[in-house]
């Protein structure tokens, strides 16, 4: 079986700073090792070991063995006190906390904190299931918060508490590579859309290709529209698209303000959304289990009104 196998996006290829969501997040297959020291404005990317995600309706079993996970993206700025909250993962234990993007961490355990690797050392110090205090800023006020640590979800399970439930993001500046298709979520209203992103240089992709245009060939006509996007060229991805042997619609995403909008740094990365554009499922590399069960997904949502 192929499982877990993902490719991360080359950074200058997007034009677009890495996405940490702090172990701040947990990441699995290809780890992001912490950098040698956070750039200032950036957000911080950084690895924890992975914990399958629950599914739907499962009741939480924290592994007291675990890290501690907060469920952060985090951004420093010289000269200004603490460290910048950039994004909440929804779900998370920050957020059930009432963390909140903008907010300033300047304290975690009483210890004073100047740079996201700071939050990290002293979050993973901790296990899953402890409880730790947070002394942050919002706005001119200053908060106390106490929060109970989570366990790191692997890389789909980050990204299905992010996304799962809520609007797909808007698709922007994308180029017709090949077929014939719309290029906004409103064009495609009212069908069920599977959103791949891939690149050509990802050997991982290969694997999903055949998957993908049987979905198309079969489900079609039926309502189901995939859409290949990348951050590679038209020329490029018109090349790599014919190697590949995709015969589904294909898009380029030069600007690479699509690809940041869905987060997708591991390659390959399935986004589902139903007839609403809402999105019900996220898979993150190739996991045969997990692609049918998105089969299976995709015709129940045709069959939904």
């Amino acid at each position: 079986m192929l499982a877990w196998y993902h490719e991360l996006v080359p950074l200058e290829a997007l034009r677009i700073t890495a996405v940490g969501l702090a172990i701040a997040a947990g990441v699995s297959g290809c780890h992001r090792a912490e950098p040698a020291r956070a750039p200032a404005q950036e957000p911080v990317t950084l690895a924890a070991p992975p914990v399958a995600p629950h599914a739907e309706g499962e009741a939480e079993a924290v592994d007291p063995s675990a890290p501690g996970w907060l469920g952060v993206e985090l951004g420093s700025e010289p000269g200004i006190a603490g460290v910048l909250v950039r994004s909440v993962v929804r779900g998370s234990p920050a957020a059930r906390t009432g963390l909140r993007p903008g907010d300033r961490i300047l304290k975690i355990a009483g210890e004073a904190v100047s740079e996201p690797r700071d939050v990290v050392r002293l979050v993973t110090a901790h296990r899953a299931g402890q409880r730790v205090s947070l002394a942050v800023t919002s706005g001119p006020h200053r908060r106390l918060l106490a929060v109970t640590l989570g366990a790191p979800p692997d890389e789909d399970g980050v990204m299905r508490l992010h996304y799962v439930g809520e609007r797909a993001p808007p698709l922007r500046e994308l180029e017709t590579v090949q077929g014939s298709t719309a290029t906004t979520l409103g064009e495609l209203r009212g069908r069920v859309v599977v959103l791949e992103f891939w690149a050509p240089w990802c050997v991982v992709c290969r694997f999903i290709v055949p998957k993908l245009n049987e979905w198309h060939e079969k489900y079609g006509v039926q309502g189901v529209s995939v859409l290949g996007v990348t951050s590679e060229s038209v020329s490029t991805a018109t090349f790599g698209a014919a190697q590949l042997g995709m015969t589904y619609p294909v898009v380029s995403d030069p600007s690479g303000k699509t690809t940041e909008a869905y987060r997708a740094m591991a390659l390959p990365t399935l986004f589902l959304l139903d007839k609403r554009g809402v999105v019900r499922d996220v898979v993150v590399g190739y996991d045969e289990a997990r692609y049918v069960e998105v089969e299976s997904l995709i015709t129940r949502m045709l069959a939904e009104n």
